[in-house]
């Protein structure tokens, strides 16, 4: 008798175990590891969907065990490859075993098919058709038209399937069915270019990761190519990718969100045609599926995508290139909270793959790996074209005085006019959305917010409606003040609704293209908005976040950064880090062609060191204040931090529940190497009706730090009633709650 290891779909934490299911005689030659399975689960024996992690002749319990109901496909959903890494992310980021493999997986979705019909026999057919002239009708038509699609033929002549199936079951005409792939990007239709050649710096850097690729093992350590942007990173890339496709290997490309992906794919089509696939959260159910499925049955060997592209089911992974490896999307929001850049040192682990890590600006954790040995340095110094953009800082308080109360500073007022005479095309960029930050009354500062959330509400000009961006509640624009009657109600703050409208004011004749998360919710938008630049159908891009890094527009001559030092505001120990970085990567926009380009910095901070280093385009001056100011604080990489987020209806029993869990990690913290910050509310208090509380825990081991944090949770869980209060923990946070 067989035995299989089931892992239960159901996310509870008390059920995340191995539970041993009989397989029965009919399945025992048919079922494999990995596969996917009905069983009956409970008392009520309800059936269950599992999944099957192992398959053993003994079973370690004295229970009476149950058989496996059915087999829910064909065929292994996961190899034993990525069962290990999902018991690797269950514990690196405490979650469920189930959690991880549901992660890892695409929901599994029906094949497309497309269904055919076609006579396979005329003779007699007048006899069997005498007592149905539909029927005749259908046969008639496909004498003439041989094979045609079902739908067609049934829309055509205005025909129930049950005429069709009368034919069919006279033996006078055949339904097939054409399995049909749901392609996203159209691979198989772009057209393919011939390869560039790569520079002498770009060679050196391919000659070097091709080496590991040639004889890895899973033993060498990661690389990190720290290559200026315009630099080619993206040539390199697909040299190393060829390098692998050539040993029979296959990889995965990461690129931090959905707008860099359409950039990225076309190149990489260009290159290798339908060998390329995509993932990302942008396409439907189904055509995930169908991509995943491409790599699982070996039809594509290039899976492109935001961090999810990172569980492509590939059985011979050769590379792994994370593109702007300092971006915060690439740690997970939801659980597993993986981060994509651990989890591919894992595969690389598991298959002896080779990693690259590309950053313009990498992040300060992986600069410092670097300096310190654990990663393998590489530089792309030069731009292609031999020519960095023209940087300058713009100080907003000169305007007041030179009576300028615009959000745009007559310096870039005129650069952008001249950009606009000169038929070439301009950026501008702010990391807001909406059109104004907040409404409030003129006369008694009285502030308009989401009641259920405790932030301010957000003006949309298109919607003329105030909205909360937590909750999604939405409010008519109020004619008086609440508090004091007063009918003064302004808008303040920018957006780039706001921008766009200041931009057609000042230039009405400019056409604008806004990319925003507003403007990017429908369907293939992040594509249509991109190529409809790249064609120069408008002559200015304004946007946010998305359009700050990795994008190339040869006629891009101005890159305006309207309010640089927003982001210096934020309580987080990364604010200047993440300034540089984002000023860096989106001046990186400008003159990537012929043409030197020129970026404008507004900041009313002109002096703060991220600012004048992101000036020069010089990254090691500003790691090595950056470091030092780490050091001293006592802030990654030279710590662990751990957030624990206590959040429930009743404010006053999460407020003494956190304190009750400060006070136990005191007490077994003693004379241990623990810092705590907080309690304190949440950056933002209140969601959905739920009050937001929070410590902070450093630590100088992430294994001791999360070991110490979640005995103290088990303890305070033993004696004190949780009733009414989720928890969240999460490691090395990519923003503080």
């Amino acid at each position: 008798m067989k035995y299989a290891e089931v892992i239960i779909e159901l996310k509870a934490k008390e059920l995340d175990r191995i539970y041993y299911y009989i397989i029965p005689d009919i399945l025992e030659e048919r079922i494999e590891v990995g596969m996917r399975v009905s069983v009956p689960f409970g008392r009520g024996n309800r059936k269950t969907e599992g999944y099957v992690i192992g398959i053993c002749d003994e079973a370690p319990t004295s229970h009476r065990l149950k058989e496996i109901s059915a087999l829910k496909d064909d065929f292994p959903v996961f190899s034993k490859e990525r069962i290990e890494l999902a018991k690797w992310m269950a514990d690196k980021y405490y979650c469920t075993l189930t959690e991880c493999l549901q992660c890892i997986i695409p929901k599994i979705a029906k094949d497309k098919v497309v269904r055919y019909i076609r006579p396979v026999n005329t003779e007699n057919m007048e006899a069997l058709l005498k007592r149905s002239k539909r029927q005749a009708e259908i046969a008639e038509y496909l004498d003439k038209t041989g094979e045609i699609e079902l739908d067609r033929l049934m829309s055509e002549l205005d025909v129930s399937f049950s005429s069709v199936e009368g034919l069919v079951k006279k033996g006078i005409a055949e339904i097939t069915e054409i399995e049909v792939t749901r392609d996203f990007y159209k691979t198989s239709e772009a057209d393919k270019k011939s390869p560039l050649t790569p520079t002498d710096e770009q060679q050196r850097v391919i000659d070097e990761v091709v080496d590991d690729l040639k004889n890895a093992d899973g033993g060498k350590k990661p690389f990190l190519l720290m290559g200026v942007t315009g630099s080619g990173k993206t040539l390199v890339y697909m040299e190393i990718v060829s390098a692998a496709l050539k040993m029979g290997r296959q990889a995965i490309v990461l690129v931090p969100e959905i707008s860099l992906t359409p950039q990225t794919v076309r190149r990489f089509i260009e290159r290798f045609g339908s060998l390329v696939s995509v993932t990302h959260s942008g396409m439907s159910g189904g055509e995930r599926y169908d991509q995943w499925k491409k790599a699982r049955t070996g039809r594509i060997s290039i899976m492109i995508g935001p961090r999810s592209a990172l569980f492509a089911p590939f059985d011979n992974l050769g590379v792994i290139i994370v593109d702007e490896e300092h971006e915060k999307t690439y740690k997970s929001d939801v659980t597993p909270k993986y981060d994509a850049v651990e989890t591919a040192l894992k595969l690389k682990e598991i298959y002896g793959a080779t990693v690259l890590l590309g950053s313009a600006t990498p992040s300060i954790n992986s600069y410092y790996r670097a300096e310190n040995g654990e990663y393998r340095l590489l530089e792309l110094k030069n731009r292609i074209n031999m020519k960095f953009p023209n940087i300058y800082a713009v100080d907003m308080r000169d305007e007041i005085t030179l009576g300028n109360k615009s959000m745009f500073s007559i310096r870039l007022q005129k650069a952008v006019g001249k950009a606009l005479e000169e038929k070439k095309q301009v950026i501008l960029f702010l990391n807001r959305r909406g059109h104004s930050t907040f409404v409030s009354c003129r006369k008694c500062g009285y502030v308009f917010s989401c009641e259920r959330c405790s932030v301010n509400y957000t003006y949309h000009k298109r919607e003329n409606k105030l909205i909360c961006h937590y909750c999604g509640a939405e409010e008519d624009i109020p004619e008086v003040c609440p508090s004091c009657g007063s009918g003064y109600i302004k808008y303040f703050g920018i957006g780039t609704e706001k921008i766009t409208a200041e931009i057609n004011r000042l230039f009405p004749t400019a056409r604008v293209l806004r990319m925003d998360a507003d403007t990017t919710k429908t369907r293939d938008s992040h594509r249509r908005i991109l190529n409809a630049f790249a064609k120069k159908e408008a002559d200015i891009l304004v946007g946010t976040q998305m359009i700050a890094k990795g994008l190339d527009f040869p006629e891009v001559v101005l890159v305006g950064v309207v309010a640089a030092d927003m982001s210096l505001n934020s309580s987080d120990f990364r604010a200047a880090e993440n300034t540089f970085q984002l000023i860096t990567q989106v001046a990186g926009r400008a003159g990537r062609a012929d043409s030197t380009g020129t970026v404008l910095i507004q900041t009313y901070m002109p002096e703060n060191y991220c600012i004048q280093y992101a000036k020069k385009n010089d990254y090691i001056s500003f790691y090595r204040e950056e470091i030092e100011f780490r050091r001293q604080m006592k802030y990654p990489p030279f710590t662990e931090l751990c957030t624990v987020l206590f959040a429930g209806e009743d404010e006053k029993k999460v407020i003494s529940r956190l304190h009750a869990f400060s006070a136990f990690l005191e007490f077994y913290g003693r004379g241990k190497k623990y810092e705590r910050i907080g309690p304190a509310a949440a950056m933002v208090s209140k969601i959905n009706d739920k009050y937001r509380h929070r410590i902070i825990i450093k630590g100088y081991e992430e294994q001791k730090l999360k070991n110490y944090v979640f005995y103290c949770l088990d303890k305070l869980m033993e004696r004190e009633d949780m009733g009414g209060i989720s928890v969240n923990v999460t490691i090395n946070p990519k923003y503080i709650p």
